[in-house]
């Protein structure tokens, strides 16, 4: 059977990193609600940068089709059944129930990546939209993904940690769901 581990967090927890390092390692494919929006972006002529162009265009699609939005990520992916698969951006719980009902009979995991305020503004003050963070954190988007994602996430990984010992973390918790 195949396995589906999606990926939550807050901004600035290493969800990108994360993936791009388990992807390389795993050899797996990986696709991303946040890539799949700035492409859409891109061909409506929008702001891929645009923190809150993607909050808005995610939480439009979540709210108008969210069977449609998720199989387009799997979709971009190029995800086919029986694949392993990482995806990553996972802001809603209902999504993530989505996910499991389109993906089935595949394994659909959630991983939740936890980090402490003061890292997440250290790592956000490198980015290019660092001025947006208020404004970002505060939006609906945000609001589920704090409270109900890590509650329902299967595993939960400390982000604080440097970047390999979180790779190895999660590298441990998907080797010991493949061998259920």
């Amino acid at each position: 059977m195949s396995l589906i581990v999606c990926f939550s967090g807050k901004i600035g927890s290493g969800k990108s990193s994360v993936l791009t390092a388990l992807s390389d390692q795993l050899h797996w494919k990986r696709t991303g609600f946040g890539d799949y929006l700035r492409a859409e972006i891109v061909k409506a002529g929008g702001d891929p940068s645009s923190r809150e162009a993607l909050q808005d265009m995610g939480k439009r699609l979540v709210e108008s089709d969210p069977d449609g939005f998720c199989r387009a990520v799997l979709a971009y992916g190029d995800y086919q059944a029986g694949d392993n698969l990482f995806v990553d951006g996972v802001r809603h719980v209902d999504i993530f129930a989505i996910l499991k009902r389109i993906a089935a009979p595949a394994d659909v995991r959630l991983i939740f990546l936890s980090v402490s305020d003061d890292l997440q503004r250290s790592r956000v003050t490198t980015r290019s939209d660092s001025d947006d963070l208020v404004r970002a954190v505060g939006h609906t988007v945000e609001l589920d993904l704090a409270e109900s994602l890590p509650q329902r996430a299967d595993a939960n990984i400390d982000a604080d940690q440097p970047l390999d010992d979180v790779v190895a973390s999660c590298v441990h918790t998907i080797q010991s769901w493949m061998k259920k």
